[in-house]
């Protein structure tokens, strides 16, 4: 539990975060980040939830005057003001439990929409270990399920336990006016009952972490044989994703039973236990009324109030367990809330200022060691230089490092040690989003989202007109298959662009470099997974794109980079070799033997072709 003398700490997000890890601390933080703001909104509430809770207890007192005026003085106007007060009560309930359940399910939904917009905010921003360590179903387990619960939480529980809370409050106090005595013998079990609904509430809470973490992976066995469905039908691995899903689908089941079965037991539990407080109440109410000190219509309001106590006190057994599960919830959405990536901006980060080109767009490594994991270095003592407006290569067998140079360069990852410059300028003094603004990245992937043709070309500059839009596709090679298709521009390329063939795909990344006009060029050997047409259409948009910028190249196919200014050859994250293709060759190094056996794996197929 939180201590009282709690310090309360502003985050990055602008929000106040309550130290400790209790239920206190998730509350506080609940209330002031979320709920604060719907001030208004959580007033009305509370007001439409006293007037609700206080109907019922009129109800009840409602039997002492109708037994007593009109069946015991038997007072004909009192048959028409009984019935009609009543019709009162109940229209007035009806009024505030439908007024209180529109404003708390207001407030739970707008909790969970801003609760997921700080998720998604702050999984975006982690920094690419962060969100590489775990698995994307992970994250949209606790995105989707997480938020759910939190919401059921704050609507169900929260809003429910204070509802009830009130009624038991108000009902009581109709007991103690009735006859004070028995109210005092009702109540006796009520810690019992509250200390049996805090142990259920436990097992809840345990039991439903334990399950969320199985549907997390639950949702990324199911994630992963979609993604690879291809693989799992070519090799007959039907069965096997089967049997996963099955075992995720029974792991997933033993832990929402565990929590069935706890809550389950909290209904009955409470009923039983306001049996037992029933059965004593009776008999000491027939006791007083024998002796004359408790009148039948006195009775039949306490029994009346205290019957209808017992309905809040099952829901309040009930309740709690949500409460809890909500409380769950909001911990492990905090969690991911409060990761704050290691890579940002120096306090003192300037924009990253390059000249235009040719002049502009020098980049340099010196020296630099970079490791992904301790002991594994990616990188040991790597110098490069990449010239303003020249097309520089690495080549390399894999692993050897020439991804990780893209990493770096984009400070996906910081370097270990060493100096990244841009123009002279470190990296870490530069803002990342200057820096990423002046790099465009075409990968061997080109990966699009389930956008339209225009709307995943545009992400390539903020604010770009239809017209450059339309230009930049044109430069790509791509007006003419993107005006052929039914909606043109306006249609949708389908999951990662899966509507569309890897060269249509290649293009578009093209034309999104092409629009992002950045002076420094990525290129992940953009064309190595196409055929020969297409890989020519690619190859001269590409040479377009290239043209006047610094153009770094991942080759994997060395016949790309014949024409490369400078080749750097790595291998084991260090760089053996540099030099023009003619130089390298003539060395008879490890670029010769790469080159030499690519050269030889061809042949056989273009002996064929021909």
């Amino acid at each position: 539990m939180l201590n009282a003398s709690r310090m309360a700490t502003e985050s990055s997000n602008g929000h106040r975060r309550f130290s400790g890890d209790g239920d206190f601390a998730l509350i506080g933080r609940l209330l002031h980040d979320y709920v604060g703001p719907r001030k208004v909104t959580l007033a009305l509430a509370v007001l439409c939830m006293m007037g609700g809770a206080l109907m019922p207890p009129i109800l009840a007192w409602l039997l002492d005057p109708a037994i007593k005026y009109i069946f015991i003085e038997k007072r004909p106007d009192m048959v028409t003001l009984i019935p009609l007060a009543i019709l009162a009560v109940i229209t007035l309930r009806f009024f505030f439990n439908y007024t209180e359940a529109t404003l708390n399910n207001s407030i739970g939904q707008g909790v969970v929409a801003d609760v997921q917009r700080d998720m998604f905010k702050s999984l975006v921003r982690l920094d690419m270990a962060d969100q590489n360590a775990v698995h994307s179903a992970q994250f949209v387990s606790r995105f989707l399920y997480d938020a759910t619960l939190l919401r059921e939480g704050i609507t169900k529980g929260a809003a429910g336990v204070g509802r009830e809370f009130l009624m038991l409050i108000f009902l009581g106090g109709l007991m103690i006016y009735q006859n004070w005595r028995l109210a005092l013998l009702s109540v006796v079990i009520v810690p019992v009952i509250g200390y049996a609904a805090r142990r259920v509430g436990k097992k809840m809470r345990k039991a439903t972490k334990k399950s969320m973490e199985e549907t997390g992976e639950l949702s990324r066995t199911l994630a992963e044989t979609l993604d690879g469905r291809r693989i799992v039908k070519a090799y007959n691995l039907e069965d096997d994703a089967t049997a996963r899903a099955e075992h995720g689908i029974a792991r997933r089941l033993k832990f929402l039973m565990k929590g069935v079965r706890a809550r389950a037991m909290s209904v009955p539990l409470a009923d039983f236990l306001g049996g037992l407080s029933l059965v004593a109440v009776v008999f000491y109410a027939g006791y007083e009324g024998i002796h004359g000190r408790l009148e039948f219509n006195q009775f039949a309001s306490f029994i009346a109030a205290m019957l209808m106590a017992q309905q809040p006190v099952r829901n309040l057994s009930q309740l709690w367990s949500v409460t809890t599960e909500g409380l769950g919830a909001a911990s492990r959405v905090f969690g991911l809330i409060d990761m704050r990536p290691a890579i940002v901006d120096a306090a003192d980060a300037k924009p990253l200022r390059i000249a235009p080109p040719p002049i502009g767009g020098n980049v340099r490594f010196k020296d630099v060691t970079f490791a992904y994991h301790e002991n594994a270095a990616a990188l040991s003592g790597v110098s490069l230089d990449f010239p303003a407006g020249k097309k520089i290569a690495l080549v390399g067998p894999s692993g050897s490092g020439k991804s990780t140079v893209f990493n770096l360069l984009l400070r996906f990852y910081e370097a270990d040690s060493g100096r990244i410059e841009f123009d002279n300028q470190e990296i870490h003094t530069i803002t990342i989003e200057s820096l990423r603004r002046a790099i465009a990245l075409v990968s061997q992937d080109a990966f699009l989202f389930d956008e339209t043709i225009r709307t995943n070309i545009a992400w390539g500059r903020a604010g770009a007109s239809n017209d450059e839009i339309i230009a930049a596709a044109q430069a790509a090679a791509a007006h003419d298959f993107i005006t052929a298709l039914p909606n043109g521009y306006d249609s949708l390329v389908g999951e990662g662009g899966l509507r569309l063939s890897g060269g249509e795909r290649q293009r578009i990344a093209i034309a999104r470099a092409m629009l992002r006009d950045a002076p420094i060029l990525l290129l992940d050997e953009a064309t190595s997974a196409l055929d020969a047409e297409n890989e020519r259409q690619v190859q001269e948009a590409l040479k377009r794109l290239m043209r006047g910028r610094t153009t770094i190249v991942i080759a994997h196919r060395l016949t790309t980079v014949l024409d490369a200014d400078r080749i750097y050859v790595m291998e084991l994250g260090r760089v053996v070799e540099q030099g023009t293709h003619g130089e390298l060759m003539a060395r008879g190094g490890l670029y010769a033997r790469l080159y030499s056996r690519e050269f030889s794996d061809d042949k056989p197929a273009t002996a064929t072709a021909s």
